[in-house]
């Protein structure tokens, strides 16, 4: 899965999770302050990911994340280990 295609997944999850137009997801949209992500809707994304991406993110780690950028730079990291 390339670039591109990780990203354009984590924005479908994103748009079906928080319930707005994909096409409002920017790849630096902050995911509580521009999108409105709350922590209950971080732990279903964290479910979400490792489920269709199967990539684990602890919560410490998802603590880190900021923006959608941060999570595809995230899922590129650790998808090639």
């Amino acid at each position: 899965m390339d670039r591109k295609e990780i990203e354009q997944k984590v924005k479908e999850i994103l748009a079906d999770r928080l319930d707005i137009d994909i096409e409002k997801i920017k790849l630096d949209s902050d995911l509580v302050d521009e999108l409105g992500m709350d922590s209950f809707i971080a732990v279903e994304l964290m479910f979400e990911l490792k489920e269709k991406l199967g990539i684990n993110v602890s919560e410490k780690e998802f603590s880190n994340i900021g923006t959608v950028r941060d999570i595809v730079n995230f899922i590129r990291k650790n998808r090639a280990k």
